[in-house]
C-alpha cells in the first residue's frame, strides 16, 4: 500500500462546519485537521478559501509550510474557486479570490487549485471556457500549481464530457479535470465512458459514496448525504477500476461531504475516512 497516497480532502477533516453556506470554515485549527489527516496516513489535505483567509490572517503561510512538512504532508488542495469565466457582476469578487488563491498556491506549494462552474446555471460556452481555462491554467503554472475542474451535475458543466470540450480545446499542461465518484454518479454518467478520458486530462480522482435513491434537491445531497466508500450503493470498485484505466495512479482524495460525518470526532473521522478509502485503492 505504501505506493497509494491519499488526500484527506477539505471535508475530510472539517469536522462540523457549516457545509454549503457562506461561511463554512471548520471548528478545528487547521495544524490539528494537518495533524489529524497525518496520523490517519494521509499524504495531502484539503482546504477551503475561508479557512484559507484565516490561516492567512492568523499563523500565516510560513507557518502552515512548516506545519505540513512536519506532519509529512506532500500534498496541498485549495478549493473552491467559482465564476473565473463569467462576464457578469460576479467577475470581480471572483478575480479576487483568484489571486488570493493562486498567492496562497504559490507560497504554500500547492499540488492544485479546485474550480468549478456556474452555479446559477448560466450557457454552456465551451470556446468561451476554453479561453478562460487556457489563461487560468497560464496563471496556475506560473504560480508553481495545477487547475482541476470538477464538473456537477447542478452547474453548467454537468459532465465529464462536457469538461473534456473546454479543457482539451485549451490543451494546457496545468489544466485539467477532477473526476468525483458522486458528481459523476448523480449526473447519470455510465463509469465505464471514464476509460476514454486522457490520463493528461486528468489532475485528481475523489472517492465517497452515496444511497442510490436520495431526498431533496441535489445541492442538498451533495453537502450533506454523502457516504464513506463502501458505506453506500455506489459502485466505487468499477469507478476506481475505470479511473485506473486511463493511467491514472493519484493520488486520490476522499470527500465525505455528509451530515453524519461530520458529527464524528476528527481523529475517528479521519482514521475511517483513509481505512474505507484504502480498502478499494489497496
Amino acid at each position: 500500500m505504501s505506493d497509494i497516497e491519499l488526500i484527506a480532502g477539505t471535508w475530510a477533516t472539517s469536522g462540523d462546519a457549516a457545509a454549503g453556506t457562506d461561511d463554512d470554515r471548520s471548528p478545528h485549527p487547521f495544524s490539528e485537521r494537518i495533524e489529524a489527516a497525518a496520523q490517519a496516513g494521509f499524504a495531502g489535505v484539503g482546504i477551503g478559501y475561508m479557512d484559507l483567509l484565516q490561516v492567512r490572517d492568523t499563523v500565516g503561510y510560513p507557518a502552515v509550510r512548516t506545519m505540513l512538512a512536519d506532519n509529512g504532508i506532500k500534498y496541498l488542495e485549495l478549493e473552491m474557486l467559482l465564476n473565473w469565466f463569467v462576464t457578469d457582476e460576479r467577475r470581480a469578487a471572483a478575480d479576487a479570490q483568484r489571486a488570493v488563491m493562486l498567492s496562497a498556491a504559490e507560497e504554500l506549494g500547492a499540488r492544485h487549485v479546485k474550480v468549478g462552474g456556474d452555479f446559477s446555471g448560466g450557457p454552456f460556452e465551451p470556446d468561451h471556457l476554453a479561453e478562460e481555462f487556457s489563461k487560468l491554467a497560464s496563471q496556475a503554472a506560473d504560480a508553481g500549481t495545477l487547475v482541476a475542474f470538477e464538473p456537477m451535475p447542478f452547474v453548467n458543466v454537468s459532465t465529464p464530457a462536457k469538461a473534456l470540450q473546454f479543457i482539451a480545446q485549451a490543451d494546457h499542461p496545468s489544466g485539467g479535470m477532477l473526476l468525483d465518484i458522486w458528481h459523476v454518479a448523480r449526473a447519470g454518467v455510465d463509469f465505464d465512458s471514464l476509460r476514454d478520458i486522457p490520463l493528461k486530462y486528468i489532475v485528481g480522482v475523489e472517492l465517497d459514496d452515496a444511497p442510490l435513491e436520495f431526498e431533496g434537491s441535489l445541492i442538498d445531497d451533495t453537502f450533506h448525504g454523502r457516504r464513506l466508500p463502501g458505506e453506500g450503493e455506489l459502485d466505487v470498485a468499477g469507478f476506481v477500476a475505470a479511473a485506473r484505466a486511463t493511467g491514472f495512479t493519484g493520488p486520490w482524495s476522499v470527500e465525505p461531504l455528509s451530515t453524519d460525518y461530520r458529527k464524528l470526532p476528527l481523529k475517528e473521522a479521519t482514521k475511517a475516512a483513509f481505512q474505507t478509502t484504502m480498502s478499494f485503492l489497496a
